[in-house]
């Protein structure tokens, strides 16, 4: 607060320059002959002996008590205005967020950021904090990203991915996600980042982003991939469980159901994209990658090399699907792969994944079918069809028999016979 002389209307008066956050200025409104003059922008008082006295009594008010609050995942909750100056603060940071409807800012908790806002606002405010990392947050937001804090993944990390032989989904995982975490951490270099401050960037993504559990164990992966396999670091668990996974059962279509769908397909190539995964019992990897060289008609089989976990397996074809692939391969001539975009080359997942929404909503299928679906679809019609598991296991390319087993709780197949005992009792 700033008082001066001015001269307004032949007297002389003085003239008080506030910060409008300033909670004094609640003070002055009260004072019968204050005024405001917007051309300057200041408050008024007639330069007599009773202004001066009340204006000696707010100038040194005492500051204001504020309580930040530390929220889970190391974030700091501002429950004050913070000032023009303090905003300026806060937007040079990444991962800022404002709650338009609390009208809040929360920012990362560091002794960085907490030692630079209070020297900012220490002239008007006396800052608390709460701890109340033990609670749960309400529910995730979207933070704010700065372009120049990006970071991209370290060159290294890719040529020692390559170098393992890791699949191409798996690079472009582990390049997406140490991407993320090294760009939330913009202000250190990888080989300065703790392994407390790895902990607590997990904190940060399952306690206050909520992320998934998968998510969780694809960033667990690729940061211990960094600092264990490029770094040549010890193992570390960073003291995170690994979240159990939750056994959702998958999404099948009944045998009805797949006909319908395969019915509604009218284009050639979507058909016979659609047909072999169900037949075969492919994953989209697999028949996007399906060489025709791969493909022995004459022995109705095709050779899918180096599926998950690059395993060589065979496929017995259908004497459907070989038709199909016949008229198929006769009408379009693909030169290198069974399955070619229209420019040549590997036809991309995400258009199969299109327009197989497309023919279920066709078709008048409810269910939210994925192409993966499909091959959940075979498995479990094999196992009706009273096909061992052991077979159904090499057919699908499962190193571990306990992922074939999920398909016994979907089947339906002997349930139907089953009497219920209350069908016994008599109780009427």
């Amino acid at each position: 607060m700033k008082v001066t002389d001015i001269f307004y209307r032949n007297e002389y008066w003085y003239a008080v320059e506030i910060d409008k956050t300033d909670n004094r200025i609640e003070l002055i409104k009260t004072y019968t002959y204050s005024k405001w003059y917007h051309k300057y922008k200041k408050w008024l008082f007639p330069k007599n002996e009773a202004s001066r006295t009340f204006l000696k009594s707010i100038a040194r008010q005492p500051k204001k008590e504020v309580t930040f609050i530390i929220l889970k995942g190391n974030r700091l909750r501002i429950t004050c205005h913070p000032t023009q100056e303090g905003i300026k603060f806060i937007k040079s940071l990444s991962y800022y967020y404002y709650n338009s409807d609390y009208k809040h800012w929360t920012i990362p908790f560091t002794e960085t950021n907490t030692d630079a806002l209070e020297s900012i606002l220490k002239k008007q405010y006396k800052i608390n904090y709460i701890d109340k990392r033990e609670k749960r947050a309400k529910k995730p937001y979207k933070t704010k990203l700065l372009t120049e804090h990006h970071r991209d993944c370290p060159d290294i990390v890719i040529d020692k991915l390559k170098a393992l032989r890791y699949s191409e989904s798996t690079i472009k995982i582990y390049i997406s996600f140490l991407s993320i975490f090294f760009t939330y951490h913009y202000a250190y270099q990888p080989q300065e980042i703790t392994n407390e401050m790895i902990r607590a960037y997990m904190r940060y993504l399952v306690q206050e982003r909520e992320i998934s559990e998968s998510y969780q164990n694809q960033m667990i992966n690729a940061i211990k991939f960094y600092y264990e396999k490029v770094l040549g670091g010890k193992q570390q668990t960073y003291f995170i469980d690994r979240p159990k996974k939750s056994k959702p059962l998958p999404i099948v279509l009944s045998q009805k159901e797949t006909i319908q769908l395969l019915k509604s397909v009218s284009n050639l190539k979507h058909k016979t994209i659609l047909t072999v995964i169900y037949s075969c019992g492919l994953r989209i990897s697999e028949l996007i990658n399906l060489k025709l060289s791969s493909i022995y008609l004459e022995e109705n089989k095709i050779h899918i090399i180096a599926g998950r976990g690059k395993k060589d397996r065979y496929v017995t074809l259908a004497e459907r699907t070989k038709k199909l692939i016949e008229i198929y391969t006769k009408k379009y001539a693909p030169e290198q792969y069974l399955i070619e975009g229209q420019k040549g080359g590997k036809y991309t997942a995400s258009s199969i994944q299109k327009f197989i929404k497309k023919y279920c909503n066709e078709a008048g299928l409810t269910k939210n079918v994925t192409p993966h679906t499909l091959r959940h679809s075979f498995a479990t019609h094999l196992l009706e069809k009273g096909i061992s598991l052991r077979y159904i296991q090499y057919i699908l390319g499962h190193q571990n028999s306990k992922t074939t087993e999920i398909y016994t709780h979907i089947t339906q197949t002997g349930i139907e016979n089953i009497k219920n005992p209350l069908d016994d009792f008599d109780f009427e």
